[in-house]
């Protein structure tokens, strides 16, 4: 990933070629993908997209972290002695559910999954940049949780992946195959209902 540094204009156009790439990567996969369409997409030269990004996999990888951390970030929930965290839980299941169905989202794991048949060494990179993500923000929370004595200690890595499992199923495969559509609003309701009892079943105090 590179840091971005230099005058105004200069991170206006980085951003416009961030915003270009995040859309044609999605839309046309990494392979159907050119510098030469995110230039023209971007507005600037394709020189100009090259002084910002050594090359198309480090565009890739620095798009795709831009996107991942707009979402995933702004979701955090911060946790206080005073907190409901039954409702805490629940808010951070349905923000999370809120991100894995978003569109961009979906096409992101399908991309994930071509890039991995393909044993691309850019696979580890966009997991880390989007689930591996998401798990951090995971572990935060529920390390809140431990210190607040809201739940019983454990590693937090497990704690986030009985929850993410209890939230997606098999029918987020299904979703991610094209073989089910995603789950309507009373659908997610009930599935973060079930997983937030599940969860509070094994590790509420």
């Amino acid at each position: 990933m590179q840091i971005s540094s230099g005058r105004p204009k200069d991170l206006e156009k980085r951003a416009k070629i961030l915003q270009a790439a995040t859309s044609i990567f999605l839309k046309m996969g990494y392979h159907a993908t050119s510098m030469n369409q995110i230039a023209l997409e971007a507005g600037v030269s394709k020189l100009t997209v090259y002084n910002h990004f050594q090359d198309k996999g480090n565009l890739f990888i620095c798009a795709i972290e831009r996107s991942c951390e707009e979402s995933i970030c702004a979701k955090e929930i911060i946790l206080t002695a005073e907190t409901n965290f039954e409702h805490a839980l629940y808010l951070m299941c349905e923000r999370a559910l809120g991100i894995i169905y978003l569109p961009e989202a979906i096409k992101l794991d399908r991309l994930l999954f071509d890039l991995a048949a393909e044993q691309s060494p850019l696979t580890e990179q966009l997991f880390n940049a989007s689930h591996m993500r998401m798990q951090v923000v995971w572990c935060d929370f529920f390390q809140q949780a431990i210190d607040l004595k809201f739940i019983r200690a454990d590693d937090c890595t497990k704690q986030t992946a009985l929850i993410i499992s209890l939230l997606l199923g098999v029918y987020h495969h299904r979703v991610l195959l094209g073989l089910a559509s995603v789950p309507s609003a009373v659908e997610i309701e009930k599935t973060i209902r079930d997983a937030v009892e599940i969860f509070l079943l094994k590790y509420h105090l």
